[in-house]
């Protein structure tokens, strides 16, 4: 539903008829208004033209319009760059965890033969013990 809202741009009222909210309507007549007071500061002839002076405040918020579309455009390029460079980071990411979960394999491997190596050692040195001791030494603790 349409609303009016009342704007000052130049010091002038302005009944505005529209179905924006009222402080996106007023921010808008701010802007205008402060475009109006830019050329007002650089341009010191009071004479100038109505119609020139409307053109060169549309050239004026043209310009912005253009400068913020490029800025823009260039933001969604470098946002795709940003995405593709995520996905690779991602990608690389899987592949670095299934390198992680096989060495974490390898080490679990590794340390069970590590762990059977230490056993038969200790096997063997009780054994070396054993035999190097004096065969009465050999009877006392159990053996014969």
């Amino acid at each position: 539903m349409a609303r009016k809202v009342e704007v000052v741009i130049c010091g002038k009222v302005i009944t505005l008829k529209s179905n924006e909210e009222e402080a996106h309507l007023q921010r808008i007549a701010r802007y205008i208004d402060q475009k109006m007071a830019e050329l007002t500061e650089v341009n010191t002839t009071a004479s100038i033209d109505e119609r020139v002076r409307t053109l060169l405040i549309a050239l004026n918020i043209s310009d912005d319009y253009f400068k913020a579309a490029d800025r823009l455009a260039r933001m969604d390029v470098e946002q795709e760059k940003y995405i593709s460079e995520i996905g690779r980071m991602q990608q690389e990411n899987m592949l670095l965890k299934e390198k992680f979960h096989a060495l974490e394999a390898e080490h679990a491997r590794l340390q069970a033969e590590h762990d059977e190596y230490v056993e038969v050692f200790d096997s063997v040195k009780q054994s070396e013990n054993v035999i190097s001791m004096s065969r009465n030494d050999q009877r006392k603790a159990g053996f014969r």
